[in-house]
């Protein structure tokens, strides 16, 4: 719809969207209330300030729930499951040791880089921080660089992996919801996110060790999380981390953290040291057996998304292949198969206590899901009331790229926010119910919204004081690293997804 053709109820519409947002910022910045809560009240708002009957407000709002959670919630579930077997099992820590020890220091921040894109895969961030931890500080002890500079490539490799490939939350629900082909996002998406990656981790990382390196207050290479039951000085560390006090003590208070994916007192142990309780440990997973754990369901989805080129439509090997790459059954098959290759190695006794830890994989995403479905119905009132539908003809009219336009929806809810799940999941919201005449590909949009939703992260993500704590840093020193960090992270992101939509 042309600018000139849009009508008093378009423009009227539109605002309604804006002040959702802007309700949204105060009910969770300022009221501090959860943002489930907060996406319950905003979406229930606009429907009755759109104009919408009453009695369809709450059928919308649930009609929006039930298509997002139907689409995400197992596949959330199971890769809940997929990572614990892997951060328990030792698997992790093996693989990072294995890519550290066989690099030459130049290829270090390369390697920290690729470590933290695998070990992201399965994982949320900060549980894959925790596991990376000890390595980032033996590296750091065998460099002589402070801790955060060493980190750098493992956070820009955790951070784009979390942003922009599926199954993560906040990318999984984009995906449902401009109902883009899982696969291709995958694929797509470490297209996008391997370049933005290098530029922001191991490039980063290489101007600040020459430019920057001597105004660090961080003497050493020690640093400790106090709260968390760890400390790194020297080459010792505890290695027992209680991630759920670590999120207690990070988190301001009334707060939230949207990558948090917290655990309880006895999930994620580093397997540096053995209990000195007398029993005999296993032996931590090898780095093999944990780098096909996470890479199969990859494997399989991307064989799902592509099966239509590998065999004749109607046979039955392109129905199996079909069938093996839906992300349900994929990673179904994925936590089968890690059960019997890493479920040995854990610390358990027998199958009921396999049983039991698969059970507690489901507790933390519990706050997750929630977020999400109540997301899910506040996209259901942007579609049904007309909302979403005249702030992109508006925009549009406006001669706004899509792309833009949805990276910079969400990089504005970013900023305000904090949070990149709530970013990610109003800008797809807004944006779904036109995704279709929009003029690219749906899987350009979830890139867009997911490099956007990570941008300029400052005081108002508890994410940023995460970094400050684990690293001992003064605040401009975390704003001048992390910070940077996840804006040029942001922008290459974006700058990568328009050039690989050019080029399709």
């Amino acid at each position: 719809m042309p600018l000139a053709a849009a009508t008093a109820h378009d423009y009227y519409l539109a605002a309604c969207a804006a002040a959702t947002v802007l309700l949204l910022l105060l009910l969770i910045a300022r009221v501090r209330l959860h943002p489930a809560l907060a996406l319950c009240i905003a979406g229930l708002t606009l429907g009755v300030a759109s104009g919408m009957p009453l009695g369809q407000v709450p059928l919308s709002f649930a009609a929006g729930v039930g298509n997002l959670m139907g689409h995400i919630a197992i596949v959330l579930a199971l890769g809940a499951v997929l990572g614990r077997l892997v951060a328990s099992s030792g698997g992790a820590s093996s693989l990072g040791k294995v890519l550290v020890e066989g690099c030459h220091p130049r290829g270090l921040p390369w390697a920290m880089l690729g470590l933290g894109i695998l070990v992201g895969m399965p994982v949320f961030f900060e549980v894959g921080l925790v596991l990376l931890l000890p390595i980032v500080a033996e590296t750091a002890r065998r460099s002589g660089k402070p801790p955060i500079l060493v980190a750098l490539p493992v956070l820009a490799g955790l951070s784009i992996v979390h942003a922009v490939l599926p199954p993560h939350p906040a990318a999984m629900l984009a995906t449902s919801e401009f109902h883009a082909d899982l696969g291709r996002t995958m694929l797509w998406g470490l297209a996008v996110g391997l370049p933005a990656a290098a530029l922001a981790g191991p490039g980063l990382e290489w101007f600040l060790s020459r430019f920057w390196a001597k105004s660090f207050s961080v003497k050493g290479t020690g640093f400790s999380v106090k709260g968390t039951g760890f400390s790194v000085k020297g080459t010792g560390f505890s290695p027992y981390i209680n991630t759920d006090q670590k999120s207690r003590a990070l988190a301001p208070e009334g707060g939230f953290s949207d990558k948090i994916l917290p655990v309880s007192p006895s999930s994620v142990k580093c397997d540096a040291a053995p209990e000195s309780t007398g029993e005999s440990r296993p032996a931590p997973a090898g780095p093999i057996r944990a780098a096909a754990a996470i890479l199969l369901p990859v494997a399989l989805i991307c064989l799902g998304s592509w099966a239509d080129a590998l065999a004749v439509p109607t046979s039955v090997f392109n129905q199996i292949l079909h069938f093996i790459g839906n992300a349900n059954v994929a990673l179904l098959i994925a936590v089968l198969a890690a059960l019997v290759t890493l479920g040995p190695h854990i610390q358990i006794k027998g199958s009921e206590g396999l049983r039991k830890l698969t059970g507690e994989s489901f507790e933390p995403i519990a706050n997750v899901l929630v977020i999400l479905a109540a997301a899910g119905g506040l996209s259901g009132i942007l579609r049904d009331s007309g909302a979403a539908q005249a702030t992109v003809a508006l925009a549009l009219g406006a001669q706004m790229p899509p792309l833009v336009l949805a990276w910079l929806l969400a990089a504005v809810v970013r900023v305000a926010m904090g949070s990149s799940t709530v970013a990610m999941a109003v800008a797809a919201g807004i944006l779904a119910p036109m995704a279709g005449h929009l003029g690219v590909r749906p899987e350009f949009l979830v890139l867009a919204t997911g490099t956007g939703s990570i941008i300029l992260s400052h005081v108002n993500d508890p994410g940023f004081w995460m970094i400050q704590s684990f690293f001992k840093l003064e605040l401009k020193e975390t704003l001048s690293t992390w910070t940077v960090l996840e804006t040029v992270l942001s922008v290459a992101g974006l700058g990568m997804t328009l050039a690989l939509a050019a080029l399709r």
